[in-house]
């Protein structure tokens, strides 16, 4: 698709836009806290690496230990607990909120619902 250098200038503004927006950078700001602290990411990194490898498993119809379930939902307790963890979710929810208020505002002002065109119904 080509596309004009007006709209791709447009399109940069408005993702600098949504960048800069409280929400956004709050987000950032979590994440970055989340990253700057080893026992956090680590913490983050082991139960994200379980919950992928036990989905998997259970995909490809592989029974589960009860210790890798019990040791699954320690991991998760754990990573809920943790007020790096828990911060960044929260804000995340917060800019997933934003971008779908957002979305809807384009689809308004556009006429057009931009998630069923993308999915080409």
């Amino acid at each position: 698709m080509n596309l004009s250098d007006e709209l791709k200038q447009a399109a940069r503004a408005f993702g600098e836009s949504l960048h800069q927006h409280a929400t956004v950078q709050a987000y950032l700001q979590a994440q970055a806290r989340l990253e700057a602290d080893p026992e956090a990411r680590d913490l983050e990194e082991r139960f994200s690496a379980m919950f992928q490898s036990l989905s998997s498993r259970q995909r490809a119809e592989e029974s589960l230990s009860p210790a890798e379930v019990d040791e699954f939902y320690t991991l998760r307790s754990q990573a809920q607990a943790n007020r790096l963890i828990s911060e960044r979710d929260m804000a995340l929810n917060l800019v997933k909120g934003y971008f779908i208020e957002v979305g809807s505002d384009l689809n308004r002002a556009a006429g057009i619902n931009f998630v069923t065109l993308a999915k080409g119904n």
